[in-house]
This record gives structure tokens, C-alpha cells and sequence, in this order.
């Protein structure tokens, strides 16, 4: 009898543009969808690239949202944990969403934070970008093999901005260094809230070397201020990029990207998870979500939620291994 009623109230919704009688009747069908803003929460500054693949969602979703909101919000700094324990005051609630990079699974590793994917609910596996070295272009070091070369010699006479320990762009860096037989316990790592301020701190030569991806980096190096090195990648990359070295290229055998996520809060419910599978399996295949891809050279690593779950569950693993070798971070 209800579920007749709810259903009737919904007729009467869509033609009085009421929302509320229409979330009855998804209620009575055991299905969930937003009834009011969503967040969409970003753990770096606005400008770089978990910023703009945040504020790409936001655009996604304002038009299917019912009218309501769709508000980007950064909550930047901790290493990510800010923005994570704000997403989690929404327990059970998929109004809320957030942004997620390795921190999520690295802060627990090097015992920076205990909160990890185990106590938010993964909903999607989105992108991934290889990441590359660079430098000012007045730097002394002009290619990969004059920072390799001087590494193996002096590995504490380089900086390195990151953004954040055990970020994608920290572990990237160790493994790149670790390949060459440069000793990483003596390299010094200099962590930032995002990658628009670590560009800032190269270009303006307060840090050696910029780790970052080429869609944060590229338009530096065609402005003149920054020069590549090479990428973490293992080909060429295409387009704009087609003329950076990868480290392969140069004998190093080494290969990392930064992949980026979506989490929902805590105790969300199998309907709230499956609204979020159908949505974001949608918006990947949009053409603007594809447009982005090849705008800023992501590679396309959707998983749904069951498949995000396995993925971090064997990244954390294998991240465990990788940051005992690759140390703490000096402070600035």
C-alpha cells in the first residue's frame, strides 16, 4: 500500500517539479539517490590535477542532480587526513564524496594517520598519470642522466618537492632513485599541501627538483620556466609530451604513475553504492570525461566499487614493501 502511494506522489512530483515525493518512491523500491547538495571533497589546494579531476565530477553530476547542488570543497593539508576526517562527520551519508590519492593507503604505512580505505567505502578507481622530474630552466642539472649522475655521487645535494609523504609523486621519486642505486636515506624530500605549490617552490628555486605529473607541468616547460627530465612512464607519453625521455630510455628501469579515486564516508549502504557504480560508470564514458583524458594525458583506470576495494587492498601491500626502503621526509 505504501509502495502504491509513494509511486502515485511521484507521478504528481514530476509534473509539479516537488522532489520530495519522488524520493518516496525510490525508497519504497529499495533504491537511493540524492536529495539534496552533494560535496564533492578535494584534500589539495585548488589548481592541481586531483583538483581538476574533482572539479571535472562537480560539473558531471550538477546537471543530474535534481536541481540541487554539486559544491567542490578543498580541505587540504595533513597528508589528505583533513578532507578524510571530514568526510567521515558524514557517516552513512552519499551526499558526501572525496577525493583520494595513495595517502590514503600510505599515512597508515609510515604511521602518519590510522585512518585508511578500510574505514571509508571506495566507490570508484578513475585515473592514473605517470609522473616526471623537472627543473628550473636555469638549473645546472639539463638532463636525467646529469641528475642521476649527480645523485649517485652526492644523493643528499638535490631537493625534491613533493606533495605530502608517501604521496604518488614521493613514491615515484624512491623508485626512480632507488633503481639508480642512489642511497634514499640520504635524500632530502621537501613535502607541500599540492602540486601548485611544489611547482611554485621549484620555479622560484627554492627546491631542486619538481616531481609532478605533465599535465601539472607541461605548460611550465612551454613557458620557459621549467625543463623535463624524463617520466616515470614505461613509453613515450603522446601528444605535447612526446619529447620527454622516459627513464627506461636512460637505463633506469623504473615506472609510476599517481592513480586517483573517489571514497564515499563510512557505512554507506549497498543502495547508496550501487546510485554511485551506475553515475560515475556513466560519467566515465562521457565525452567530456574523455575529452580530459587526452587533454591531461590520464590514463583511463576505471573500477567500480567491488574493483576499487581489490585494487587498494593489493596496492596497500605492495606500498608497504616499496616505503621501507624509501624512508621518512626531512622537514623544510
Amino acid at each position: 500500500m505504501f509502495s502504491r502511494f509513494a509511486c502515485a506522489l511521484t507521478r504528481v512530483a514530476v509534473a509539479s517539479g516537488a522532489l520530495f515525493a519522488a524520493a518516496l518512491c525510490f525508497a519504497a523500491a529499495g533504491e537511493w539517490r540524492p536529495a539534496r547538495n552533494i560535496e564533492v571533497i578535494i584534500g589539495t589546494p585548488p589548481g592541481g590535477p586531483l583538483d581538476a579531476t574533482g572539479r571535472l565530477i562537480q560539473k558531471y553530476l550538477e546537471s543530474r542532480n535534481s536541481g540541487n547542488a554539486v559544491i567542490a570543497l578543498n580541505k587540504p593539508g595533513g597528508g589528505h587526513v583533513i578532507a578524510m576526517q571530514y568526510l567521515n562527520q558524514h557517516g552513512g551519508d552519499a551526499h558526501y564524496v572525496a577525493m583520494a590519492l595513495p595517502n590514503l593507503l600510505t599515512n597508515r604505512i609510515q604511521g602518519a594517520h590510522p585512518l585508511t580505505y578500510t574505514d571509508v567505502t571506495p566507490l570508484a578507481l578513475l585515473t592514473s598519470e605517470y609522473i616526471g622530474m623537472w627543473v628550473r630552466a636555469e638549473s645546472s642539472i639539463k638532463t636525467g642522466k646529469d641528475l642521476i649522475a649527480q645523485m649517485r655521487a652526492k644523493p643528499e645535494s638535490l631537493t625534491f618537492a613533493i606533495t605530502n609523504p608517501g604521496s604518488g609523486n614521493h613514491i615515484a621519486a624512491g623508485m626512480v632513485l632507488r633503481a639508480a642505486g642512489v642511497d634514499l636515506q640520504k635524500v632530502t624530500f621537501v613535502p607541500f599541501k599540492g602540486s601548485a605549490e611544489t611547482t611554485v617552490a621549484v620555479m622560484g628555486g627554492h627546491v631542486d627538483v619538481l616531481m609532478a605529473t605533465p599535465g601539472s607541468a607541461l605548460r611550465h616547460v612551454q613557458s620557459g620556466k621549467l625543463r623535463a627530465l624524463a617520466v616515470a612512464a614505461p613509453k613515450r607519453l603522446a601528444g605535447e609530451a612526446a619529447s620527454i625521455l622516459t627513464w627506461k630510455e636512460l637505463g633506469i628501469d623504473a615506472v609510476s604513475s599517481n592513480w586517483r579515486s573517489l571514497v564515499g564516508p563510512k557505512g554507506l549502504t549497498p543502495a547508496q553504492i550501487a546510485w554511485w557504480d551506475q553515475t560515475l560508470g556513466a560519467m566515465v564514458k562521457s565525452p567530456e570525461w574523455q575529452e580530459a583524458l587526452k587533454r591531461y594525458q590520464w590514463e583511463d583506470e576505471y573500477l567500480d566499487s567491488a574493483g576499487a576495494l581489490k585494487f587498494l587492498q593489493e596496492e596497500y601491500r605492495q606500498l608497504e614493501a616499496l616505503l621501507k626502503d624509501l624512508g621518512g621526509v626531512k622537514p623544510r
